[in-house]
Order: structure tokens, then sequence, then C-alpha cells
């Protein structure tokens, strides 16, 4: 009976082992198989399946000799096979020629950066083109190469990779990096002598703490009113709530103004000065341009809500009134001395003009305007503007204003301030940032730090002729050294370099992966760099399908590298072919088959031994 357990144990070991070991021998014909499957697959890289053996049935250990008696070695039965690892094999393929200018053939240890739905992947197939929006793309999948872009032509393989894109048709745009001003700033420009403003709106005080304090409110969560109008110096007063009841109650200190009946106890609704709380003992201080004036009657009632105003050519020097109007009534204010100057105008060094507060300005020459916009300085020209047209590296096309501002005083002759801003009040080396726009109204920061240039008596420039401007991040050269300062009328201009001047027709890759514009006027521009990743352990990287790859943990992290370095080059018009050797898969096919074969026949073997072990028992 025990023989006959153990046959069953001997059948059962040789079926399931038997049976394990094929399908080992089944994954490395299915490795084999892939490999013949890809064999003209663009950049694949063939697989190799290795085999180790599993644990050992140990029936007796090693010995060491003793005396007389030799070592033993031990006594191991193996339990059979297992799949060590499937592994990518990371050889060049063999280039084939293309001759398309987007194929590229990559030799050596990198793979292609490729991205789409902001997932990155890496692929060793090569087979690019451009799609019509200009991306350069795996046109099978529309996975969109990486590289780095270029500005001005200018290639960074040290910043971060983007989508490569370069569309025909696109304008050959040299950002403007030089202003050239020239012509003539006359020596004999006017200055400003004398600026003239109006007066201040006016602005209305109490001369004497008016503050009134009632006491004897009742507190019935009512609104609480003036019954009767309160006379100036009352010292009580009768109050009457929504409903009707009514107390008195004490005004202290005495009332400072005559209070209207109907106005509540929080004085919420007081918004009249009656002109019977004006008075020698009650007087009230009126401001204009920051001097101030006792007014000690009034003629009317002032409504201090409103916007009180000087009535022109009633506030002459030695008068003791003066009109205030809000534009439809006009009260007299009785001062408590006549005044000493004009009220209509001040005298200023510098002026905001506006529609509402115009500014008069005389000139070093007699003549005088009036001007409601600006900021004008005495001292100064009115500014001489000009306007010239820059543009960005993207081909947007700027309009950038210039100022030049005449100085005059001491050590200001034949001297000049060149700025962004028509404000006549800049100083040197003033740091100006304001807005230029393009075409469409759009708007980037521009700044610039005022500039002073100085003529000699012959009207040469004898200062620095040069300043840097600054639009977005972009910094252009502005040069002063063709204008001069003759007593002529003035002409002075400015013109740029930069702007569109042709269109790409047609694109180039060289072996460094430089992707070259040519463009309708034969210049041949740098536009991109397509990017290389190379990986510690590329036999680490997980296969997605469709011939890309995604970095593992052992794989190691990607080093975007460009062609040339670590021995990696590329070739374009061609295409890296498959690695896969066909002799070698078809000897490893007929290795693979032979061993299943083999352990096939153990399956047979065993049921042999089995029969033969229960006729023993029969």
């Amino acid at each position: 009976m025990a023989d006959y357990k153990r046959g069953v144990v001997y059948y059962d070991a040789f079926n399931i082992y038997g049976t394990f070991r094929n399908k080992k021998h089944q994954t490395r014909m299915d490795v084999v198989d892939n490999n013949l499957s890809n064999v003209n697959t663009v950049g694949f890289k063939s697989g190799r399946a290795t085999f180790a053996d599993m644990l050992s049935q140990t029936i007796k250990g090693a010995t060491a000799a003793n005396g007389t008696v030799g070592g033993t070695n031990p006594k191991q039965i193996g339990l059979g096979v297992g799949l060590g690892s499937v592994d990518t094999i990371f050889t060049n393929g063999a280039p084939i020629t293309t001759d398309k200018n987007t194929d590229l053939c990559l030799s050596g240890d990198g793979l292609f950066v490729v991205k789409k739905n902001n997932e990155t992947f890496y692929t060793r197939n090569g087979a690019f083109s451009f799609d019509a929006e200009g991306n350069y793309v795996m046109p099978g999948s529309g996975h969109i190469v990486q590289g780095w872009m270029a500005s001005d032509g200018v290639i960074n393989p040290t910043g971060a990779v983007g989508d490569i894109k370069v569309t025909k048709g696109q304008p050959l745009v040299d950002a403007t990096n030089l202003v050239t001003c020239f012509d003539n700033l006359d020596a004999g420009v006017p200055t400003i002598t004398g600026i003239r403003v109006p007066k201040d709106d006016l602005k209305v005080g109490f001369a004497i703490d008016r503050e009134v304090g009632i006491r004897g409110i009742p507190d019935n969560g009512k609104t609480w009113r003036f019954k009767n109008d309160v006379p100036l110096g009352a010292t009580s007063a009768i109050i009457e709530d929504d409903d009707g009841n009514t107390a008195t109650v004490t005004l202290s200190p005495a009332a400072g103004m005559e209070i209207p009946k109907g106005t509540d106890v929080d004085f919420e609704t007081l918004h009249v000065l009656t002109k019977g709380s004006v008075t020698t003992n009650y007087p009230i201080v009126i401001i204009f341009a920051g001097k101030q004036y006792t007014a000690i009657a009034m003629d009317s009632d002032m409504d201090l809500t409103k916007k009180w105003s000087l009535k022109q050519g009633e506030v002459s020097a030695g008068s003791n009134t003066i009109t205030v109007t809000d534009g439809t009534n006009e009260i007299i204010l009785t001062l408590n001395s006549p005044l000493t100057d004009n009220l209509d105008e001040d005298k200023v060094a510098t002026a905001i003009a506006s529609e509402a507060k115009p500014a008069t300005i005389t000139f070093s020459d007699g003549t005088t305007v009036v001007r409601t916009d600006g900021v004008y300085n005495v001292g100064t020209s009115l500014p001489v503007s000009i306007t010239t047209i820059v543009y960005d590296s993207s081909g947007t096309a700027y309009t950038l204003p210039l100022y030049f501002i005449r100085k005059e005083g001491a050590n200001s002759d034949n001297k000049w301030l060149v700025s962004l801003s028509p404000d006549t009040s800049v100083t040197k080396g003033q740091n100006i940032t304001t807005g230029v726009t393009d075409a469409q109204g759009n708007n980037v920061p521009a700044s610039f730090a005022v500039t002073e240039i100085q003529f000699d008596d012959a009207g040469n420039l004898i200062s620095d002729n040069t300043s840097i401007l600054t639009i977005g991040t972009q910094n252009i050269t502005v040069d002063f050294s063709k204008v001069t300062q003759l007593p002529s009328e003035t002409t002075v201009n400015a013109t740029s370099n930069g702007g569109v001047g042709a269109t790409l027709t047609d694109v180039q890759i060289d072996s460094s992966g430089i992707v070259t514009g040519i463009y309708s006027n034969g210049v041949r521009r740098q536009e991109a760099q397509v990017a290389i990743a190379h990986f510690n352990n590329p036999a680490g990287l997980f296969k997605t399908g469709t011939s890309l790859y995604k970095e593992s943990a052992n794989s190691g992290d990607p080093l975007l590298i460009k062609a040339g370095e670590f021995d990696v080059s590329i070739m374009t018009g061609a295409l890296e072919m498959s690695n896969v050797n066909i002799a070698n898969e078809f000897s490893d096919m007929i290795i693979t088959q032979r061993g299943f074969q083999s352990n096939s026949k153990l399956i047979t073997v065993g049921d042999e031994m089995l029969e033969t072990a229960i006729n023993m028992k029969r």
C-alpha cells in the first residue's frame, strides 16, 4: 500500500513540474515570437528570456573530511526551472535611409522624448513629421517631440524643454534692440516762466468747538427729533418721537449753531448751516489753497452736502466779502478782515492741469497758453514728443513714445531730459514705467530711466549718447548720437531696427538635432533642437506599447542631453530598424522547442512508470 502511495506522489510530481517547465519554455517561445513579429518595427528592441533553476530538495548535506574518512558532497534533487528574467536588449539597430528630412535615426545610449496630454514618454522610433499646426510629432499617435525652442535664433540647451513647433509661413522676426534718435532740437525753444491755476474749492470749518451735548433723551427705542427750531446759544429744547411723545432736554454746552426743527438728536440729518449760526462769536473758517480766512456772517443758509467754489471776479484784494457758489445758488460771506491778495488764481511751480482746473502757462518768449491736461513745471519747456515702432521677439509691433524736455536755470544750459512721460517735473535718473500698446490695444510694461543729454554751444552732443529702454524682458538701446541742438526748427525723430522681413518656407534638421528654418529671403535661422533622454539603465524602462517607454523605479531618472553627448548621435533622413537578429531567433526557437519536447517526454515517462506501479499491485 505504501508503494502505491509513493507511486501516486511520484506521478503527480512528474505531471506538476513537467507542466510547469513547459510553461516556462512557452514563455521563452512567446519572447522569440514577439521578436520575430517586430523584426521590421522601427526602433524596436529585442527581448530575451533567461531561465534559472528552482530550489533543490536536499536529501543529505555535505560532510567534511574526518581522519581517514574523506568529505562527501551534498545530495540534492532539483525541483525544476523558473523564469529568471525577460531582458530588453538596447543595442543599436541598423539605419535605413528614407530621404525624409524629418526622420531621425538615433545611435547610442539615448531615447527621443515625446509628450501627449501632459504625459511624457520615450522612444527610439524617429519617424517624425510636422503637422498642420507646425508641431513636430509622431504622426501615428500625435505625441509631440520635446526639445529646446530658440529665441531670436539662439538655442539654450540648459533651459526647460517643451513642444517643438515650427510653422511654415511663420514670419522671420528680428526683435528691436536699437532705437536711433536723429535731427534737431530747437536751441531757442521757450521755457515755462510762470504757471497760474484756479484756487481750490471752498472748504468750511468751525473756528470754535460747536459740539452740542444733549441730556434727558428718553430711552424708549424710538427716534427723537427736535420739535421746534433751536436758536443759537439755547440751553434747552423740546424733542418729539415718532408717536408724538415729547420731552424736554438740556443742551450742554449751549447750542453752538441753529438747529432746524425735525433734526434728529444724533444730528445725522443736519446738513444745513443756517446764516444765523455764523456770528462774530460763532465764526466759521474757509480755506483756499491752504490759507485760512475767518467769516463772521453770511447772507444765506449753506447746504453742506453741495460743493461750493469761489465766484470768479469777486475775490480781489481789499475786499472784506467773498462770494461762493454751488453753480446755482450764491452766498456772500463777510470776513473779519479785508483780503490782502486776490483769491482767483495761485502762482505755482508745478501744476497738474485738468478740465476742472486748467493751467495758464507763460513762456520765456512772452506767449501764454491754457492747458487742460498734462503736468507742467517752471523752468522747463513743453515736451517735444516723437514716436517710433519697436518689435518684440514674436513680431508684435508696439508704439513707443519719447519726450524731450528742455531744462532752464543754473547748471542747466543746453540740457534736455528724455523720458517716457510727458510730465515736465521728471528728474534725471528717475525710473519711469509706463505701458506701450500694439495695434490691437494690448499693453505691455516699458521702463526707462530719465536720461539727460547735453550739447555744446555749437549744438553738438557732448554727454553720453546711449541709454537702455526695457519693454517686458527685452532690452533696447536708445542712441542720441545723431541729435543736434541748433537755433532752428525742431525736427527730431526716431527710427528702430527689427521687424518682420520674410516667411518660413522650409525646415532642415542636422545631426545635432537642430531644426533650422529657411525663409523666403534666403535667411537660415535656428528654430529648435531635439532633446535626448539618457538613462543609467535603459533596460529598466517600462514598455507601454506603440514603441513607447516610460521611466520605472529601476530605470533611473532621465538626463536630458543634446546629440553629441554620451556618444549619442543622430542621422537625419533615416530610421533605426529593429535590432532583432533573425538567425539568432531561429536558433533560439529550435533550442526552446527541444526543451519543450524534452520536458513533455517527462510527462510520458511518468505516466508509464505509474502504469508499471499499478500492474505490480495487481
